[in-house]
């Protein structure tokens, strides 16, 4: 093998992509990036571009940004625009479903700039696409199309898996990107996201390539060089040392096919027992190369050359630790109906809020008995549950950024001091005390832009709750599966049905939305009703759950659990079947009110373990904690849009109208002090982008909230808010 053989080049994502096409040989496995690799991908790229897009001399100058790098991969280029993919299939395959995820939201804005960028990253001669693997294309062209796949019995692991990781592409998109910052996140993605190439000189070399770097021994890992390092500084103790870490090895090895779950597991050890108070570089150091850190910071934990058992101490804590944390491992794997009680930690892991994991070992102590620790990392998920249930009923964010700012700014540094099961369950309460809102200001909230998948899973808590009072076989698995569940709507949307109740379209889209107005329903029954009135759909109901199917007249008559459920709970006047003489706003209302009632019920504090006392002036609504912490500022609970921005800057104040006109009618809303949009036409609950609200005024899928809604002036002109922004920044303020 010449050395004139191997090339390697720099491209980024549109060179990479643009009049190419990349193929697969035989050897390539089936594409198996599973959920957490998708989800940390999309958030370092989103992340990375929100610094770079708040960073005005990297917008004036793209150049000069720095890039992103993604990788090496190895290709073998047997004629001009044409590879074979020797190594790198996960992340080329991943990224083109990110270009056809962005091409939809293209299309929905009418982008054509983007549009166009996009279409020849995916299609370089308008017809193939550009990852060429035949098995994919029944499935990419359902999602080029923007229709579903149906899953069949003979598809491959590579098929089911394109189309559940295409649709969480789509929900998580919508949630971290606003429709207006689509043409920039594109530009930057493709210009400023770079792999490295390194090209083969024929296939075979490519083969051996592919050998040499998967089969003849794995590199080194940031895990190895840190057991390497703690070797070398514990004398004699080596062969100690060895065995402990083989030790905690073995304990973290719940999953085969996790080969990260030690690196992570000691991160979030070093995160949640080492790293400094309050010190954002402890955190990233840690995060991108923790046995630097551990090296570089050795004073800071003890582990000083003249004392070589300190390193030996440190290896049997971290074995310790992870012999008390390895249920909550397995527990964020699947779901177990035991007497251990973890399934928050499954719930946590599922809605991203992997950071949980810092937390619990931060409660846990190296040498705290097997229940204690579990106990404690109990009392823990259930609180970042509930944190996150609070959050979308206020409708503020609940991206992995708001549960790090939680975990690392709040609940490490209290659970530290924390010794026994009895301290953390007083501390968490502390912080309930000091929860701003309550569940049932929430009257107004429901199915949103960007809010879909935790929607799914306030119903799914909901249903999965009362099936289990009233002693029903369920699976809320199931119920969070969006393939075997879809988030049924109770009035189809026909706003001529009720159009005599409710005049206005926008109050009816709002209304309709709602979530007293929702359900999940089994996938071949939402098909099969899609249209019907809802005094003819309550009958089909039955069969699902008991949340929908107590709607249909006579249901509980012969289920006395249920109507013991109902007295137990006070809920005769919501849990009720309903007729065609009640009216959609009174339906809409009492179920929404049923909900907040059953939200409270399943995220009551002392259901969880924490010992939270009543005032006997909140009639049991609004607890209060043994000892109160000094209120929490509104930075650390609000919005991060780039209205809330502007009301913090006082660029706008709290109370400024707003106005979007579309197709000869005029639209009003309100800013709150929190950045929220609160539209006149519906009031309620703000919602929580420019994006959503307008969406909902103009009946569309989307909107471009920033350029669509304006304020006026003292002289009556009208300036979208995007100029505001722009003079704001021009002037400094921003």
């Amino acid at each position: 093998m010449g050395a004139d053989e191997i090339r390697s080049q720099g491209f980024n994502l549109n060179e990479l992509f643009r009049d190419v096409t990349y193929e697969i040989d035989y050897y390539q496995r089936d594409y198996t990036w599973g959920e957490e690799e998708v989800r940390t991908l999309l958030r370092d790229l989103c992340d990375s571009f929100r610094s770079w897009s708040g960073n005005v001399a990297f917008r004036r100058r793209p150049d000069t940004a720095p890039e992103y790098f993604l990788g090496p991969f190895v290709y073998h280029e047997p004629e001009k625009r044409r590879r074979f993919l020797v190594d790198g299939q996960q992340r080329f395959v991943t990224l083109h479903l990110l270009f056809l995820q962005l091409r939809l939201r293209a299309k929905e804005v009418e982008d054509s700039h983007t549009l166009d960028q996009l279409n020849r990253v995916i299609t370089p001669d308008g017809k193939h696409f550009s990852v060429g693997i035949t098995d994919h294309d029944p499935v990419l062209r359902a999602i080029s199309e923007g229709r579903k796949y149906e899953t069949g019995a003979g598809d491959s692991l590579s098929r089911r898996n394109l189309w559940a990781r295409s649709r969480q592409m789509e929900s998580q998109l919508v949630e971290e990107l606003d429709a207006e910052e689509l043409h920039h996140f594109t530009e930057w993605l493709l210009k400023r996201v770079v792999l490295v190439g390194i090209r083969a000189a024929d296939l075979s070399h490519g083969y051996r390539m592919f050998e040499t770097m998967n089969d003849r021994g794995a590199r080194l890992t940031a895990v190895d060089l840190l057991k390497s390092h703690l070797l070398s500084n514990v004398g004699a103790g080596e062969e100690q040392l060895n065995t402990r870490w083989q030790e905690m090895l073995r304990e973290l090895s719940t999953d085969r096919d996790d080969p990260q779950a030690a690196s992570r597991f000691i991160k979030a050890y070093l995160l949640a027992r080492c790293a400094r108070e309050g010190d954002a570089d402890d955190r990233r150091q840690i995060t991108t190369n923790l046995n630097v850190w551990v090296r570089h910071n050795a004073t800071h934990l003890g582990l000083i050359t003249e004392r070589p058992d300190r390193f030996l101490e440190f290896v049997q804590d971290l074995l310790d630790s992870a012999r008390l944390y390895r249920p909550f491992l397995a527990a964020t794997r699947t779901l177990k109906k035991d007497g251990d009680r973890l399934e928050t930690v499954l719930f946590n892991e599922r809605n991203g809020l992997g950071a949980q994991s810092v937390a619990v070992l931060a409660a846990i102590d190296p040498g705290d008995q097997p229940t204690d620790a579990k106990d404690k990392g109990r009392l823990v998920a259930g609180y970042i549950d509930r944190w996150y249930a609070l959050r979308i009923l206020q409708d503020l964010p609940v991206q992995s950024a708001d549960a790090d700012s939680l975990v690392h700014t709040e609940l490490v540094p209290l659970l530290r001091k924390c010794r026994t099961v009895d301290e953390v369950a007083s501390a968490l309460a502390g912080l309930v005390g000091d929860e701003g809102g309550a569940i049932r200001d929430a009257v107004t909230l429901g199915l949103r832009g960007n809010n879909g998948p935790q929607i799914r899973y306030l119903l799914a808590r909901a249903t999965a709750y009362v099936e289990e009072s009233c002693q029903r076989s369920y699976d809320v698995l199931d119920y969070l599966d969006r393939e075997k569940f879809h988030i049924e709507h109770l009035w189809a949307n026909h706003h001529h049905r009720v159009r005599q109740e409710i005049p206005d379209k926008v109050v009816f889209r709002s209304l309709r939305n709602q979530l007293g107005g929702l359900g999940l329903l089994l996938d071949r029954e939402n098909a099969s009703l899609n249209d019907l009135p809802l005094t003819e759909k309550t009958a089909f109901y039955a069969r699902d759950n008991i949340l929908l199917g107590i709607m249909a007249p006579k249901y509980n008559l012969r289920n006395p659990v249920l109507r013991e459920f109902i007295k137990t709970h006070q809920l005769d006047r919501l849990l009720r079947p309903f007729g065609a003489q009640d009216a959609m706003t009174s339906v809409i209302q009492t179920r929404q009110d049923l909900y907040l009632r059953l939200f409270e019920h399943i995220w009551e504090p002392r259901r969880l373990g924490l010992p939270v006392t009543t005032s006997p002036a909140s009639n049991g609504t609004a607890p209060t904690a043994p000892v109160r912490r000094p209120r929490r500022g509104t930075a650390t609970r609000g919005r991060r849009t780039q209205v809330a921005q502007m009301i913090q800057a006082q660029v706008l104040k709290a109370g400024t109208r707003i106005v979007l006109a579309y197709r000869s009618a005029e639209h009003w809303a309100t800013i709150d002090e929190d950045g929220g949009i609160i539209l006149t036409a519906t009031g309620g609950t703000p919602y929580g982008r420019v994006d959503e609200a307008g969406a909902v005024a103009r009946g569309t899928k989307t909107c471009q909230g920033m350029n669509e809604w304006h304020v006026e002036d003292e002289t009556g002109a009208r300036i979208s808010l995007r100029t505001v922004r722009d003079r704001a920044v021009v002037a400094g303020l921003l």
